[in-house]
C-alpha cells in the first residue's frame, strides 16, 4: 500500500495520469491496484481536489512458487526491494526439470514469515546456477515497474579468468579490438559513463546464438552487447587474472563469451573454458556479482551495494 499526499499543483489532474506522471506508475501496474481518496474507493478516471489523502493498495496475486525455508543472506530490505546474495550452485527460479529448491522458493517462504501470506517474488535481475552474487526482487507491481521502466541500473561482477592479463597482453586485446571496426558496435553508445583507464578494456562484439545451441557466439548476426573488463590483480602462480566486469547490456552468457573472445575464460566455465578441476578447489565458474547500484522506486535515490568476494574464489586466490 502506498499513501500519497495531494499538492494543489495536481489539482484536476486525473487520479490515473497523477500516478503515472508524477509517481512513476506504468499503465500496466495500474490495472492492479485500486485506490482511495481521504477514505473512499474512486475510480482511476476521477480528478484529484487541491489537497487530500489518496491512497493506493495493490490487488493480491498470488504464486504457485511452493514456500520452502532456505537460508537466505539479505544484503538489503524494506517496503519495496529485497536484495540478497545468492550462493552458487542455487537456481534462481523453478525450471521444468527443477521445481523445488530454488531462491524462489526461499524468497516465497520468506514473505511468509514476514508477512503471512504468499507473494509473488519478482526479480529484477537474474544469475546462472553457478554464478553467485546479488539479485534484486521488487516486492510489489509498483517497485517492479519502476525499476523496470525509470530506474539506473549498473551491475559489476569479480571475475577470475585464465591467463596474465599484463600490459603486454592489454595491448594485444585492445589491438585486435580495434580491428572490429564498426560491425560490431553501436557508436557513442554510453560513452559518456566510461571513465579513461589504461586497465580497462572496452569489449562491443555482437552475440549469436546459432538455432537450438546453448553455446553462444561472436557473430555480426547476433543483439549488440557491451562489456568494460578492468585488470585488479593478476596471479602469476596460477596463471590467473582478477577482472572486474561491467555490463551494459544483458545477453545471456554475455560476460562469458565476451572473454572468451579476448582469449581469456573464466576459471571453472564448463562450456566456454577448461571445466571444473576439483582438486584445485575450482568446482564451478568463478563468476560473483559482487555491486549493483539502482534508483530506489519511493525515495527516487540511488542505492549503491557491495558485498566481498565469494569465499570459493577467495580460498582459491589465497592457497
Amino acid at each position: 500500500m502506498k499513501k500519497f499526499r495531494i499538492e494543489k499543483e495536481h489539482q484536476r489532474m486525473k487520479i490515473s495520469q497523477y500516478l503515472r506522471e508524477v509517481q512513476n506508475y506504468s499503465g500496466r501496474s495500474l490495472r492492479n491496484v485500486e485506490v482511495f481518496l481521504n477514505g473512499k474507493q474512486v475510480r482511476l478516471t476521477k480528478k484529484l481536489p487541491s489537497h487530500g489523502n489518496l491512497r493506493v493498495v495493490e490487488k493480491k496475486k498470488g504464486t504457485d512458487i511452493k514456500p520452502i525455508k532456505l537460508p537466505l543472506d539479505i544484503i538489503f530490505e524494506d517496503e519495496d526491494i529485497l536484495v540478497v546474495n545468492k550462493e552458487p550452485f542455487l537456481l534462481t527460479h523453478p525450471t521444468q526439470k527443477k521445481a523445488d529448491f530454488t531462491l524462489a522458493n526461499g524468497i516465497v517462504n520468506h514473505f511468509l514469515e514476514k508477512y503471512g501470506e504468499v507473494r509473488v517474488p519478482r526479480f529484477y535481475n537474474r544469475l546462472d546456477m553457478n554464478t553467485s552474487g546479488l539479485i534484486i526482487i521488487a516486492k510489489n507491481s509498483f517497485a517492479q515497474a519502476f525499476l523496470q521502466n525509470f530506474s539506473i541500473f549498473e551491475k559489476k561482477y569479480l571475475v577470475i579468468v585464465n591467463g596474465i592479463i599484463d600490459d603486454k597482453e592489454l595491448a594485444r586485446i585492445n589491438e585486435e579490438l580495434a580491428k572490429d571496426g564498426e560491425k560490431h558496435k553501436i557508436q557513442d553508445l554510453e560513452k559518456e559513463n566510461l571513465k579513461e583507464d589504461e586497465t580497462k578494456i572496452i569489449i562491443e562484439r555482437r552475440i549469436f546464438r546459432d538455432g537450438d545451441n546453448l553455446e553462444r557466439i561472436i557473430d555480426e548476426r547476433g543483439q549488440y552487447a557491451k562489456t568494460a573488463v578492468k585488470v585488479l590483480k593478476t596471479y602469476p602462480e596460477k596463471n590467473v587474472t582478477l577482472v572486474e566486469c561491467e555490463l551494459f547490456t544483458g545477453r545471456t552468457h554475455q560476460i562469458r563469451v565476451h572473454l572468451k573472445s579476448i582469449g581469456h575464460t573464466i576459471v571453472g566455465d564448463e562450456l566456454y573454458g577448461n571445466g571444473l578441476n576439483k582438486e584445485l578447489g575450482i568446482n564451478r565458474q568463478f563468476l560473483h556479482a559482487y555491486k549493483v547500484k539502482f534508483t530506489h522506486p519511493a525515495s527516487k535515490k540511488e542505492v549503491e551495494l557491495e558485498i566481498p568476494i565469494f569465499s570459493d574464489m577467495k580460498e582459491f586466490l589465497e592457497k
